[in-house]
């Protein structure tokens, strides 16, 4: 099995819990039939947790380490024991000292690093989609629905077509 590695750092052993977390931002809608249309906008960034135990008199040059990495404030690669790895920064660590088990314990989280993704509202206008009307646009991009019938030549909020360019701004 491959050991967990962060930048430059190799647990000397893999940690005893791993969770990673993934999720992504999503909006309902409601349509007029009782059912709804849902949008994928966005990744969110990934959360990966671990909780482990450095042993015996390396523990303490581990744990000194893991605690230099967080105050490097940069991002790394994440290298996780079953082959995935994340850009990701170090932004929690937990260090507790058992002096009767000869260990160290330790909590830490990594927080993918994400490139800024623009979500589909962000450019200013929207494309409807099909059996939307200006009712749903303005609930899924959360703007009111006077403003866009205001900015847009439509000439009822019905008359929408798929494929047409909605002015969000």
């Amino acid at each position: 099995m491959v050991k967990m590695k962060f930048k430059d750092f190799e647990f000397p052993n893999n940690p005893l819990f791993i969770k990673t977390e993934l999720a992504q931002r999503i909006k309902e809608n409601p349509v007029l039939s009782g059912k709804s249309n849902v949008y994928h906008l966005s990744e969110r960034a990934a959360v990966i947790t671990a909780d482990g135990c450095f042993w015996n008199d390396d523990g303490a040059d581990a744990s000194f380490k893991l605690k230099m990495l967080i105050k490097s404030r940069k991002p790394g690669w994440l290298f996780l024991p079953d082959g995935s790895c994340y850009n990701a920064y170090l932004s929690s660590v937990d260090i507790k000292e058992d002096a009767k088990k000869n260990c160290i314990s330790y909590s830490i989280s990594f927080v993918e690093k994400c490139p800024v993704k623009n979500s589909e509202y962000d450019f200013g206008f929207t494309y409807a989609e099909e059996n939307e009307n200006m009712y749903d646009i303005a609930f899924r991009c959360d703007k009111s629905i006077e403003k866009l019938m205001e900015i847009n030549s439509f000439p009822n909020p019905f008359s929408v077509k798929k494929g047409d360019k909605v002015v969000l701004q």
